[in-house]
């Protein structure tokens, strides 16, 4: 048997505490690298990196995202919440390697610098100012689902009907005076034309149409050169054969929105704007 004060000997621990000594600041080193990790490249980036970013991304991701990033065969891109992305490198991720099984491609060409100031850019697209509500969002529950009844074209939290744009995530991505202008006056922001290179694009297209069956107005849902789908203000959908009209209409530039300044008060425009500006969903 090996006697006890073998390890305790004077000599031994004077060489265990040397060893312990050697290795510490090894160990807390890679212990502070796992506990701070890199921050993402966008952090540091200035302009000029997102002004490169931004002529980059015309180059290669405008064609499906639109010139200004609103979107048009690809989604908007003007929000701080991307569906497929969590956090930095997950972005840049997307951007190089595309999503699978989607029509989201890789973007080959860019070296890794350029690829990060594309997703430097496509981060500034969502990033709206911090400002002040008007009014009292907690007032606004009567005037959104009773007095106004948005919800019967609008959906927040899975509530409504989806006629309109959805509304759960509009105050990520829509400013004050914005949406005091699309309740006042709704007309104001409809695009007058499509024009994929301005970025304007029609997602909420109103069309007018008189059929065998009468009259119908509504968002156009699908079109093609021989036929057309149209959801009316109830939700339903209807499909119809061009060559069975007497008429068709886009009506670019008008909304199907009605404006509430005869509706509501102005405190209550702003409470109702309020409300809609706390509207960022949940995550």
């Amino acid at each position: 048997m090996i006697p006890l004060d073998r390890f305790t000997s004077p000599t031994l621990m004077a060489g265990l505490m040397i060893l312990l000594v050697i290795a510490f600041p090894a160990w807390a080193l890679e212990a502070s690298q796992v506990s701070s990790p890199t921050p993402s490249p966008i952090a540091s980036m200035g302009q000029q990196d997102i002004d490169a970013g931004q002529r980059l991304f015309r180059i290669h991701c405008a064609r499906c995202h639109g010139m200004l990033g609103d979107g048009g065969e690809g989604p908007s891109l003007k929000r701080a919440r991307l569906v497929h992305v969590d956090d930095d490198d997950e972005l840049f991720a997307v951007i190089s390697e595309g999503i699978r099984g989607t029509g989201m491609p890789g973007v080959f060409g860019p070296n890794d610098q350029e690829l990060w100031q594309i997703a430097g850019y496509v981060r500034s697209l969502g990033r709206l100012p911090v400002e002040e509500m008007p009014g009292n969002p907690e007032r606004s529950a009567d005037l959104y689902a009773t007095r106004g009844g948005c919800n019967a074209c609008h959906i927040v939290n899975g509530d409504g009907k989806g006629v309109g744009p959805e509304l759960t995530e509009v105050g990520l991505r829509r400013n004050l005076e914005y949406l005091r202008r699309s309740l006042t006056n709704p007309d104001a922001d409809y695009p007058m034309r499509t024009d994929r290179m301005s970025g304007r694009i029609n997602a909420f297209l109103t069309v007018q149409v008189v059929g065998p069956t009468g009259e119908i107005e509504g968002m156009r849902v699908n079109e093609d050169e021989f036929s057309v789908q149209i959801r009316d203000l109830a939700g339903s959908i209807h499909s119809f054969d061009k060559h069975t009209l007497r008429s068709f209409k886009k009506a670019f530039g008008h909304s199907l929105m009605p404006g509430y300044t005869t509706v509501f008060s102005a405190d209550e425009v702003d409470d109702l704007a309020s409300y809609l500006m706390s509207l960022k969903g949940s995550r």
